[in-house]
């Protein structure tokens, strides 16, 4: 059998606890710091060490404490983790608008540098790889908003489509809302350039000018229809006719 080194180098117990109060003081100064994730590694040594000695000194005591000390530094490690998740869900949970979401990517940029200042005390890259993501994901909405009613409609609502397919493996419920609401939006600005040319439409032509299912299309005009400023009066699915408002004049 191959002697244990460290079996070696504690030969009495004064030296082990000496070497394990030093653990102590190093642990005590990184859960200060904040390091929990480092502290976490040192108990874990200091456990180890205080179990590969246990038959040969009385230290259950110590070990004891130790267990004590590791359920204690664990516990704070992953309340301190719980509350960044926790804030990146609450902003998740905010409702966005065009209008809200420089204010929106500032607070989510605030939370990236914490999380990044933390990152490798608390473990907190999954957090900051998911922050990262979501940003690119702005990015793409900052690219469609800037281009959506300037644009070719079917150049903006092909990159519409682009991002939701992209997003719906995502769970960022606030950027599917949003992006649904600029698609609406989208659809409401091209139907009522529309309506300056016709009367009323039929849901498979109009289907076929705005390149969308009808079912998904019929779904867009309830929802444009109840917007204050829709250019829809009404439509009849018995004869599958769209009928238009007509500007005041």
């Amino acid at each position: 059998m191959k002697p244990n080194y460290r079996l070696i180098s504690f030969k009495k117990k004064k030296d082990l606890i000496g070497e394990i109060d030093y653990y102590k003081s190093i642990i005590l100064k990184k859960v200060e710091n904040g390091d929990y994730n480092s502290a976490l590694e040192e108990v874990q040594t200091a456990v180890t060490l205080l179990e590969e000695h246990q038959e040969y000194f009385n230290i259950e005591k110590e070990l004891q404490n130790f267990y004590e000390l590791n359920r204690t530094v664990r516990n704070e490690f992953l309340n301190q983790r719980r509350i960044y998740q926790r804030r990146f869900n609450n902003l998740l949970r905010e409702k966005l608008t065009e209008s809200n979401l420089e204010n929106f990517s500032k607070l989510l940029a605030m939370l990236k540098h914490e999380v990044d200042c933390n990152l490798k005390k608390l473990n907190l890259e999954n957090i900051s790889t998911d922050i990262t993501k979501y940003f690119k994901f702005i990015k793409k909405l900052y690219e469609i908003l800037s281009c959506y009613r300037v644009l070719d409609y079917h150049y903006a609502s092909n990159k519409i489509f682009e991002f939701v397919k992209d997003v719906k493996q995502e769970n960022f419920p606030n950027l599917k809302l949003l992006i649904s609401s600029v698609y609406q939006d989208l659809l409401t600005y091209r139907i009522s350039e529309l309506s300056k040319e016709y009367d009323k439409i039929s849901i498979p032509t109009l289907s076929k000018k705005l390149a969308i299912d009808k079912d998904r299309l019929i779904e867009f005009v309830n929802l444009i229809q109840k917007k204050p400023k829709s250019p829809i009066k009404g439509y009849t699915l018995h004869t599958q006719k769209i009928y238009f408002k007509r500007p005041r004049t």
